[in-house]
């Protein structure tokens, strides 16, 4: 348990409740690079179970890390609205030069839209998917060990809220985890649909 601190962004916290905090005078490549490093150099022994862990609106998801690619916070960034879409597609995002859709998972399930402020997220899928894209996220909890959680459900025993959820796990702390599947998101029909 103790490598986990190695991956936690702040480790000093590590409650649901805790968001993504960038350390003080460190501009946002630097500090994706040196978090990305730090994976990297545990790569061999650790990623199997390890899984990215963030907040949807109200559901807390995991993510494989090869699926990730990067988490950019919107205080920097301006989504710009496409009209004649969905609402649940939130807009576009230029990220260095190129543009990506976002999506609002938590919206396209029937809930509230996120709110879309300074205190979220994009989390950008992995350049290997296609298309590729980005999803809306109210908070980033860090990575938890999926390998420490019990599988209470298979995607197809029950019914799911959000697309792309392949399992459901519980922690030991009782909180229950969505388990998505971005490369099958990716591929959906519903989710690719965007215009109205």
């Amino acid at each position: 348990m103790s490598q986990l601190k190695d991956f936690v962004i702040d480790a000093q916290h590590s409650g649901l409740g805790d968001t993504l905090r960038m350390p003080a005078g460190e501009d946002l490549q630097a500090f994706q690079a040196s978090l990305l490093a730090r994976m990297a150099a545990r790569a061999a022994d650790s990623l199997p179970g390890r899984r990215l862990a963030v907040c949807i609106g109200a559901h807390a998801c995991l993510i494989a890390l090869d699926q990730a690619g990067e988490i950019l916070p919107l205080r920097q960034q301006q989504l710009t609205h496409v009209p004649s879409t969905r609402p649940w597609f939130r807009g576009l995002l230029n990220i260095r030069g190129n543009l990506i859709g976002v999506a609002d998972l938590a919206a396209m399930a029937g809930a509230a839209l996120l709110p879309a402020g300074s205190d979220s997220h994009v989390l950008v899928m992995a350049s290997s998917l296609v298309p590729q894209c980005g999803l809306l996220v109210s908070q980033v909890h860090g990575l938890r060990d999926i390998s420490e959680m019990s599988r209470i459900s298979n995607n197809d025993e029950i019914e799911n809220d959000l697309h792309g959820v392949i399992g459901r796990y519980k922690d030991k702390g009782g909180m229950v985890w969505a388990e998505l599947d971005l490369a099958r998101l990716s591929q959906d029909p519903e989710f690719l649909q965007v215009g109205r």
